[in-house]
């Protein structure tokens, strides 16, 4: 078996679906730039799977376990492309479906950083105490500016929580690994129970990203101290070719629609405001691409503690103690 030392987090099978070959455009966020790409070197990082067996020895199982599935997911994939329908709910196809979306979701930079928060704060102290001084030293180089107060004991409370929970250590690299595989499972019924749409474009300018799925919902007021996941966004976005895109809305049943343009645009946008670095689109079609605007910093994680509050049939409400927000932002 071979040991591939550049793994994916975005399958090289369904980037190339986006582009000629095996070759896509990349537009980046930093340095910000547009340059033609193998998918080879698209959304990859060495190592990024790698963990130990139970012989101290590096393994690559869980890339090869991926590998499969995507092999699954990219002949249901080119199924729809030939049919112009999705799998029926129930089937082998959709269940197989459900989990290539839930697995990718999971599988991201954004959820690697989310678990090594503690590690990256131990070693930018470097032997220095962890307090409320040297967390928003911390932070306001995360940031880009300094954080508020609640962000910071939000910050501070979560490093301390998990390293007392773990007899004063860090999450590890295998930690970050396969800890995140473990919330598949519970995320599967969320894409399962909803209505599923394929929404075909007649121009072929859908982009995708190294982070495509996307959660949306319209902005709220909440979202300046908090996320949202699964069960509160309003659709579940993924692009699966430069005409089609599936999309995950509240409620039931199966449904094509054709979009207009500006549907199009939209999505293309927020998908490039929740990327991490890259987007992705077709060699010979730059337009779409060109017009997709990234800024320096994407999607950050945040904290946030601040009181719970319930209210009370009466109107009256109850102070019940605090609660901490950590999410990161979708943009």
């Amino acid at each position: 078996m071979s040991t591939p030392k550049l793994h994916h987090y975005v399958p090289q099978s369904y980037l190339a679906r986006f582009g000629r070959g095996d070759m896509v455009r990349v537009k980046r966020r930093c340095p910000p730039k547009t340059h033609l790409s193998n998918v080879k070197n698209v959304a990859a990082e060495t190592g990024f799977y790698t963990i130990l067996d139970q012989n101290g020895m590096p393994s690559t199982v869980i890339e090869h376990e991926l590998s499969r599935l995507e092999g699954q997911g990219l002949a249901i994939l080119r199924q729809m492309d030939e049919t112009g329908i999705l799998p029926a709910a129930g089937t082998d196809d959709r269940e197989v479906l459900c989990l290539y979306m839930a697995v990718q979701m999971t599988r991201t930079p954004g959820k690697r950083t989310a678990m090594l928060f503690g590690r990256d704060v131990t070693a930018y102290a470097d032997g220095r105490v962890v307090d409320d001084a040297l967390m928003t030293e911390y932070l306001s180089r995360h940031l880009g500016q300094a954080p508020a107060a609640p962000e910071t004991q939000g910050a501070l409370d979560y490093y301390h929580g998990v390293r007392a929970i773990s007899d004063g250590n860090d999450p590890t690299h295998e930690d970050a690994v396969t800890l995140p595989f473990g919330s598949v499972e519970a995320c599967i019924p969320e894409y399962r129970a909803r209505h599923w749409r394929l929404e075909i474009s007649r121009k072929p300018i859908f982009l995708t990203s190294d982070a495509p799925l996307v959660l949306w919902r319209p902005d709220t007021p909440s979202d300046a101290y908090k996320g949202f996941g699964l069960k509160d966004a309003h659709e579940i976005r993924f692009p699966v070719s430069p005409t089609a895109q599936v999309v995950l809305i509240p409620g039931q049943g199966t449904s094509v629609e054709e979009v207009k343009i500006s549907r199009v645009i939209s999505c293309n946008q927020d998908l490039a405001d929740s990327c991490a670095q890259v987007v992705v689109g077709h060699p010979d079609r730059p337009t779409a691409l060109d017009r997709v605007q990234l800024s320096n910093r994407g999607p950050t994680l945040r904290f946030y503690k601040g009181p719970l509050i319930q209210k009370n049939s009466d109107g009256t409400e109850a102070h019940m103690g605090d609660v901490l927000h950590m999410y990161t932002t979708r943009r």
